[in-house]
């Protein structure tokens, strides 16, 4: 019985040693609409539209750059972009998003955000866009 219980806390610590590194290498933060609304208006700071062009075409946030994560070019578009910068991602819900920001941080940039909800909470928050 001792050794059952000594094996099982081992195996606990175990698991929630992992766990923590997950969340630790997981340091991309998610703004809500009010932060990242607020962050698009400092100096040094990039809005990026991760989406296609024909979802852009669609409605956009005013002053956003578009670098399509699903085009074949997107790992050589970011290279281009200078890491020195803070970086504010969307898209229409947030994963895609993530996968971008997930990239982006492996490629060296150590200031990028993501918005919660994407461009959809956004758009149901009232808050405008253009064509």
């Amino acid at each position: 019985m001792k050794i059952k219980i000594t094996f099982l806390l081992a195996f606990l610590l175990i698991s929630l040693g992992t766990f923590a590194q997950t969340v630790e290498k997981d340091s991309i933060q998610v703004l809500s609409i009010a932060q990242f609304e607020k962050m698009s208006h400092k100096k040094k700071t990039m809005v990026v539209d991760v989406r296609t062009p024909e979802e852009v075409a669609e409605g956009h946030l005013a002053g956003s750059v578009n670098i399509n994560f699903l085009g074949e070019n997107f790992a050589n578009e970011i290279q281009n972009l200078d890491k020195k910068k803070t970086y504010l991602l969307y898209c229409r819900s947030g994963s895609r998003t993530r996968r971008a920001a997930d990239l982006m941080q492996k490629s060296g940039f150590k200031h990028v955000y993501m918005l919660e909800g994407g461009i959809t909470a956004w758009t149901e928050a009232g808050k405008p866009t253009e064509k």
